[in-house]
């Protein structure tokens, strides 16, 4: 396979005599059901769930201060959202190309869809989609309510962006986990809030730091799933920054902050509840850990399993962290749901049942490994 530098971009052009080039899409190329299909699957649809629970989170947070919800807002606030996250996944399928390509690990969570590396599709139909929910997402935010609204939305678009795009390319400067933090757990729900008249303040902040942090991790694992590639395309990632082996020390240290503030703070600006049930997440990050120090990163036949109890502990914590709100907000109304909690509740326990599948599916596969 031939390949040349375009300009100055650092993006690759594969030879079209390459027997993994995608089929040509001029104008005389026909769609196909094939095409949709890889279309979809370079979306990567199956992480759009993980953005519902956080920005759910944050309509929850508007609702434990006693604001009802508006739907309205709600759906617009939920479609802006999934927009900005699809357009991140095609954008980082693009600009990551050449990352991918050289990932020759690359576990179902991490690496890329493969479907530009498979050449199933022209890395110029990934861009273009790209584009297109970019305008979309650009649209949805001017007619949001309130500047507020439009501000955390404006720094999420920029931040999922720039996650790998030029000039700033994020997740290539040792920003990228923290990047993905700030867009998940800290802009996404506070799009939420605010779109429900929710106020920004210093409990907020309390209440979204643990998973916030836990995120940083989640991604830190996620890149160190793809650490070779990385390395061999240039990308400086705290995975790489860090190393395999101190990559363990800094998971302990990260974890041990995100569970030990909601225990300093309970009954301080972090309901008792919520500390309950993040508690109840606890082993799995113990069991990770443990699994780190073991070495099972570095196995092919369990990378993946890794990355994906990486992705699914962070979302424990969120739905933990949702329910607790929820049941301390119901203890305070005498115990009388009205239809806000009731849909405040439903989201995350509809997260869990969806997932359960996937969970028996990872356990199967870890008990074979």
């Amino acid at each position: 396979m031939t390949q040349e530098t375009i300009g100055m971009t650092g993006l690759v052009a594969v030879s079209p005599a390459a027997s993994s080039e995608p089929r040509a899409s001029g104008r005389g190329a026909r769609v196909t059901l094939a095409d949709v299909r890889a279309l979809l699957r370079l979306g990567r649809l199956k992480f759009l769930p993980y953005s519902a629970v956080l920005y759910a989170l944050g309509v929850t947070v508007a609702v434990h201060r006693g604001i009802p919800i508006e739907l309205g807002p709600y759906l617009h606030g939920q479609l802006f959202v999934w927009c900005v996250h699809l357009m991140t996944h095609y954008c980082n399928e693009y600009f990551d190309l050449e990352a991918d390509r050289k990932n020759l690990a690359p576990t179902p969570m991490t690496g890329g869809s493969r479907v530009l590396v498979e050449g199933l599709l022209s890395p110029s139909v990934s861009l273009g989609a790209a584009f297109v929910l970019l305008f979309v997402s650009f649209g949805l935010l001017s007619a949001m309510p309130s500047a507020g609204a439009r501000a955390i939305g404006c720094a999420m678009i920029a931040l999922a962006w720039f996650y790998t795009a030029p000039p700033f390319r994020l997740n290539y400067r040792g920003l990228g986990e923290v990047s993905v933090s700030l867009v998940l757990n800290v802009t996404v729900p506070l799009l939420g809030l605010r779109l429900q008249g929710g106020a920004l303040s210093a409990s907020v902040a309390l209440v979204l730091l643990p998973g916030a942090v836990i995120q940083v991790i989640r991604m830190m694992i996620m890149n160190l799933m793809d650490h070779d590639g990385d390395v061999a395309a240039g990308k400086a990632t705290l995975a790489t920054f860090f190393g395999r082996e101190r990559v363990k020390d800094v998971y302990l240290a990260g974890h041990a902050v995100a569970y030990g503030l909601p225990i300093l703070f309970m009954g301080r600006g972090f309901p008792a509840a919520a500390v309950i049930l993040l508690a109840l997440t606890a082993p799995l990050s113990a069991w990770q850990g443990l699994r780190l120090r073991r070495g099972e990163g570095r196995d092919v036949r369990t990378a993946g399993s890794i990355a994906f109890w990486a992705s699914t502990h962070v979302a424990l914590v969120v739905v933990a962290t949702s329910l607790g709100l929820v049941l301390d907000r119901l203890r305070g109304s005498a115990g009388e749901p009205d239809g806000s909690l009731i849909l405040c509740a439903a989201i995350p326990l509809v997260f869990l049942v969806s997932i359960i599948p996937q969970l028996l599916r990872n356990r199967r596969l870890l008990c074979a490994g």
